[in-house]
């Protein structure tokens, strides 16, 4: 008997399909071995010496595990491909003690990409042994982040607030949200003027065009400056004969998107389908894992935990016959197209995250799927499909007009239109285009202005990050790896540092702001980007065993540890209580504003003798309410800490709403204006009145 060893149930389940009776699979649900939560667990005198316990929620799978293992002659590991799934794996061996198991005569590795049938069996013939660099790079990351954790964490306690915590990626995501609000914060709008011209061709065709360049000049970015000098020119442009100057026609191809890793798969199911990251990694689990489809066990997916876009031959063929079957060949490559990985290392596996079968097409299983993960799987479907297709070809026009007036300023206009003319790989993976069709024109040809205009617009600050921008911003930083993405966000966001705005922007809290400050004064290299990036490279390294752990581990906590201890002694405590008017109901004391993990609140200033608290009343924003017309709009929050607007009165009146109203009303239909976006918008979405102007569908 053999004793195949895997992380999940659902996994063990899959691949029992495939394997015969010889084949004992059991799962050890998650981690047999972690470091305890009750105390720091690491030797810093013998060489960072970890002290892991199997916990208490793994002891009887440890146990059921044992057991099995008495009853093989062979264990086969094969947890996940990346350092995670090494590292479980190594565990196993520990918590299992498989030497004293004279009756196992031998202990493989396997590893695969997805769980099919193929893969398994390819697995199974090409057994290897634990990759100790692989674990010694997850054992680092353990023991750096334990360290980081444990150590910083008592500092803040002492320092600000008691129950807070520190983390080395984490830091360094919040002070990315945290600097990004001081921008915002330190940003003056300016406004700017944009003048765009309505003409009129010899056949009677329209042409809308916008003004680019003034005797030759082009107009500095964003715009025109002041509103004086748009006026001028209108006037100058309504005296002036407009003529087509030039005609450009070129030919446009539109490459399809590489296949996706962790972090692009990430970004485009929170911005298609409006996923979180930990979402959409919990549902692309399940999809690797598999299930049953036509009464056959098999994954969906492959491992979606990369950061590799190379794809399996195999799976480039097989992209090829589905699609020359379904399309036909003109929707073909001749050869196969093929990404370069930009990261220096892939070490997270080897493979982009694809379909396991080409052929099994989302609306063919989209009965056995969730709605959830249907819509997941179609998007990894399509994008994957899509790399094996041409490129898109669209006929773009470019039109220079020329306007001559009798003063001595010349102006240059340009409008531009595209046609597609081959879909490509949009037929399989499309996106929003818009065809701008121009009339018939030839160069030379006179045409007449109906009319101009000018239009205000306010430079805007750099926007709050999403899930999908701040994975981006760490990808591009190199901060964390594809497995920790996910955790990172979760972690911010439940710790109370950040909160969602209406539109699922993170907004630091003041707590978050606080702990950001306090770490980048006393610690900087702490939530320094390029320290932080540089500790990946390191475990990078060690990975490729171009390092040794300990070796880096004790190059970044000699100068920490000695920094912390001056620290300690250093630094005040922050004051973080304000006062108020208010007295204690129970004792007579003044009470004060105090911080908590999640926010302010009211306290007796006799704590802890006096215990009494009660919630700081809501923020009001000096708006009358639009439907009772009598209490003030005040800033709420939900109780996962999304924020909203609504009325004082509540639960006398129920009115609530995401967007910011503005307490102006729409002068089209004089329904409530919102704010979206940093602009006023109305509120009825039948109304055609848009950020602040008429739009321009409505205006023709």
């Amino acid at each position: 008997m053999k004793l195949v060893i895997v992380e999940s149930p659902t996994k063990a389940k899959t691949i029992s399909h495939f394997l015969n009776q010889d084949f004992n699979i059991e799962s050890t649900y998650g981690h047999v071995r972690d470091l305890p939560k009750s105390k720091l667990a690491i030797d810093v005198e013998k060489d960072f010496e970890p002290h892991y316990i199997i916990p208490r929620k793994a002891q009887k799978t440890v146990t059921h595990l044992k057991e099995a293992l008495e009853k093989a002659d062979k264990l086969i590991l094969a947890t996940d491909e990346d350092r995670e799934g090494e590292a479980i794996a190594w565990h196993l061996l520990k918590a299992l003690d498989v030497n004293k198991h004279k009756n196992i005569k031998s202990v493989e590795r396997i590893a695969f990409h997805e769980i099919t049938k193929n893969a398994i069996k390819e697995a199974l013939e090409n057994p290897r042994e634990i990759d100790i660099n692989l674990v010694n790079a997850q054992q680092a990351r353990r023991v750096l982040d334990r360290l980081v954790g444990y150590k910083l964490s008592p500092f803040l306690w002492k320092k600000l607030l008691s129950g807070l915590s520190a983390g080395r990626v984490q830091s360094v995501a919040l002070r990315l949200i945290v600097d990004r609000e001081k921008e915002i914060r330190a940003f003056k709008p300016e406004a700017y003027w944009t003048i765009v011209a309505n003409l009129i061709t010899r056949k009677e065709g329209a042409l809308e065009a916008l003004l680019m360049k003034i005797n030759g000049e082009p107009i500095p970015p964003p715009g025109l400056k002041n509103n004086e000098e748009a006026e001028n020119i209108i006037a100058d442009l309504k005296k002036a004969d407009f003529e087509i100057r030039e005609i450009e026609p070129r030919t446009i191809e539109r490459r399809p998107s590489p296949p996706f890793i962790t972090s692009t798969l990430q970004q485009t199911a929170w911005q298609h389908l409006h996923f979180s990251a930990k979402k959409t990694m919990l549902i692309s689990q399940q999809l690797y894992e598999g299930m049953k489809i036509a009464k056959e066990a098999t994954g969906l997916i492959t491992y979606m935990r990369t950061d590799s876009v190379n794809i399996a031959e195999e799976a480039l063929k097989n992209a090829r016959n589905f699609l020359e079957t379904e399309l036909g060949k003109k929707y073909c490559l001749e050869t196969p197209r093929y990404f370069k990985t930009k990261s220096r290392t892939s070490q997270e596996a080897h493979e982009a995250v694809r379909p396991t079968n080409p052929a099994r097409t989302p609306d063919s299983i989209k009965e056995n799927l969730t709605p959830d993960q249907y819509k997941l799987y179609k998007l990894i479907w399509q994008r994957f499909v899509a790399t094996q297709m041409p490129n898109a070809i669209f006929e773009q026009t470019s039109i220079t007009i020329g306007a001559e007036t009798s003063s001595e300023k010349n102006y240059l206009l340009q409008t531009d239109g595209s046609v597609m003319k081959f879909d490509g790989f949009l037929k399989i993976y499309p996106s929003k285009i818009e065809e701008k069709i121009l009339p018939e024109i030839s160069q030379g040809e006179k045409i007449n202005l109906k009319n101009v205009e000018s239009t205000e617009h306010q430079t805007e600050p750099p926007p709050r990050y999403t899930e999908a921008s701040l994975v981006k911003a760490l990808e591009k930083f190199e901060i964390g790896r594809p497995s920790t993405y996910a955790p990172i966000m979760s972690t911010i966001e439940s710790r109370g540092y950040v909160a969602k705005d209406p539109q699922k922007h993170f907004l630091p809290s003041e707590i978050g702001e606080k702990v950001v400050d306090l770490l980048a004064e006393n610690f900087p290299a702490i939530v320094d980007i390029n320290f932080t990036a540089m500790m990946e490279n390191n475990l990078d390294d060690i990975a490729e065993n171009k390092k040794n752990w300990v070796s880096v581990i004790r190059e970044f906590y000699v100068p920490f540890e000695k920094n912390l201890k001056e620290k300690y002694e250093s630094v005040e405590k922050q004051n973080l209580t304000e006062p108020t008017k208010e007295v204690c109901e129970k004792c007579g004391k003044p009470m004060i504003i105090r911080f908590g993990r999640f926010g302010k609140f009211i306290a007796c200033s006799g704590f802890p003798e006096c215990k009494t608290t009660k919630e700081l009343p809501p923020e009001k924003i000096n708006i009358v309410c639009p439907l009772c017309k009598e209490g003030q709009i005040v800033v709420r929050k939900t109780r996962r800490g999304r924020i909203f607007y609504g009325c004082a009165n509540w639960p006398k009146c129920t009115f609530a709403t995401w967007q910011k109203p503005t307490g102006k009303l729409c002068p089209e239909c004089n329904a409530g204006m919102i704010e979206l976006r940093g602009q006023e918008k109305c509120s009825n979405k039948n109304c055609i009145f848009k950020y602040g102007r008429k739009s321009k569908k409505e205006k023709k």
